[in-house]
């Protein structure tokens, strides 16, 4: 886990970087670089700026990615998102890249066998008037 909290708390493994630096070397025409070359002719800036893209896409559900349940919420209808101001799009884009997946979380119940879902509560069926008594509380007879 990174420390640096402008990283954000999701973890960098190996294939991560190595996806990464598959990337770069295609970028490259597997050439090696030097690190100046590599920042100055904005080959790690087009990089960069092609996953956002990408996340982008997944955010409208019109590219390769889509997004998991747990960032769901997040989806726009690719027809809501054209009729959307730059503006809005950035907000909607902002509001998913900021989200660290507890945002979204869905209230819904699925059976052992994902053949039903209903719609969940915390809530205890009750009748009316009924009220909740402490467990040491001693009930009385009506008189």
């Amino acid at each position: 886990m990174w420390q640096e909290k402008w990283l954000g708390t999701s973890a960098w493994n190996n294939n991560n970087s190595e996806s990464v630096n598959h990337m770069l070397k295609l970028t490259v025409d597997w050439k090696p670089q030097r690190v100046t070359d590599l920042v100055s002719l904005s080959h790690l800036r087009d990089t960069v700026a092609l996953q956002y893209s990408d996340l982008k896409r997944a955010l409208y559900g019109q590219g390769e990615f889509t997004l998991v349940s747990q960032y769901g919420c997040h989806t726009v209808p690719y027809t809501k998102w054209q009729m959307m101001s730059e503006n809005k799009q950035a907000e909607a884009f902002a509001g998913f890249v900021g989200d660290n997946g507890v945002r979204c979380k869905t209230k819904t119940v699925q059976s052992t066998d994902t053949l039903l879902t209903v719609q969940g509560s915390q809530r205890v069926a009750r009748e009316s008037g009924q009220r909740r008594r402490p467990a040491a509380c001693r009930t009385q007879p009506k008189k």
